[in-house]
């Protein structure tokens, strides 16, 4: 089978799992949730409340990320978004790599160490390969200090690293980050999602759960899944014709003293600014399908100035075939590899 059929046919054999759905929460909210679900409900992601209260403290607000979409949605990045920031790469695990938000170089007595940016490698321990100052240009008296101390005892302090970023429409973002605490170069404890995937969708559409790849690879095909879903409760165009539209599909706040909301989640259309009556009608279709989505199905993205978004930025095409969901993040792709290439 080629890729097209063979993907076809996992989202057949999801569909039916989904429909034997086995889950109360889930039959209540979706109605077609399965085993699949509830696997995606057991991975860890109730370990980042402690980094909630202690960095992740703010959460970007819908009017940012609106304003955010008209200025980014066509704009190259100006820099690489690792500028101004440690780097760190992860050799196993499918060679991650990630900035380093809170680095034990800030805490360092020396002036020039602190000013400087570092390049480290981790595997089993965070190794320091290099130091660069503002300039660009590689310290390497500094590095032999530092390296030179067998103890490490400098590496002192938190340690927080968000893993494979990518930028999206102007914020620098992943759902994965890493926390550990050393002190005098020795490990205390650490904290990290290792298998967290963006959402439900993009984890009911991998075949694979190994380390292997990056956490992006499959989000347009779950993207794709999400409309598959919504087309079978909504009706695409029955005539030649067909619609695109943008939208911001966010997660609402949750008022105080609870859990969480019944309809956690809600879209706001982005363009056209000026929608024809059969463009809001499908806008409206969608925002219904997204209004019953349960709790969870979408797990936060970190930034690397620590707030929490919540948001996705899906355009979304219309015709007598069916509905078509496509993340803006996907597009972007090339844009990420380009200033990755730039560490």
């Amino acid at each position: 089978m080629n890729g097209s059929i063979q993907r076809n046919f996992r989202q057949v054999i999801v569909l039916f799992a989904i429909i034997a759905a086995q889950s109360l929460y889930a039959q209540k909210f979706f109605g077609f949730l399965g085993e699949r679900w509830n696997d995606y409900l057991q991975k860890p992601r109730e370990d980042m409340t402690f980094l909630h209260y202690r960095y992740f403290t703010n959460t970007i607000g819908v009017k940012e990320m609106k304003e955010a979409f008209w200025k980014y949605k066509d704009a190259e990045p100006q820099k690489s978004i690792y500028e101004g920031f440690d780097s760190i790469t992860f050799p196993v695990q499918g060679s991650w790599n990630g900035i380093m938000l809170v680095s034990p170089l800030k805490q360092h007595p020396d002036k020039k160490v602190r000013e400087c940016r570092g390049v480290w490698s981790y595997f089993g321990n965070c190794n320091l390969l290099d130091l660069v100052d503002k300039k660009g240009v590689s310290q390497k008296d500094l590095l032999e200090k530092l390296t030179g101390d067998v103890n490490r005892q400098w590496i002192d302090g938190e340690l927080l690293v968000v893993e494979e970023p990518r930028w999206y429409m102007g914020f620098t973002v992943s759902p994965t980050v890493y926390w550990s605490i050393y002190k005098k170069g020795k490990l205390l404890a650490d904290n990290s999602i290792s298998l967290v995937t963006p959402d439900f969708f993009t984890y009911a559409e991998r075949t694979s759960f190994t380390f292997d790849g990056s956490w992006d690879d499959d989000l347009q095909d779950g993207a794709r899944m999400l409309g598959t879903l919504c087309g079978m409760d909504y009706l695409p165009l029955d005539d030649e014709g067909e619609r695109t539209f943008s939208v911001l599909l966010y997660q609402k706040p949750t008022p105080k003293g609870k859990s969480y909301l019944d309809r956690p989640y809600t879209l706001e259309l982005l363009e056209p600014v000026n929608a024809d009556k059969e463009t809001l009608r499908l806008f409206n279709d969608l925002k219904r399908f997204v209004e019953v989505l349960p709790n969870k199905t979408f797990n936060p993205y970190y930034t690397t100035d620590f707030r929490i978004m919540t948001g996705r930025y899906y355009r979304v095409t219309v015709n007598k075939c069916g509905w078509l969901v496509e993340d803006y993040l996907t597009e972007l792709r090339a844009k990420n590899k380009l200033i990755l290439s730039k560490k």
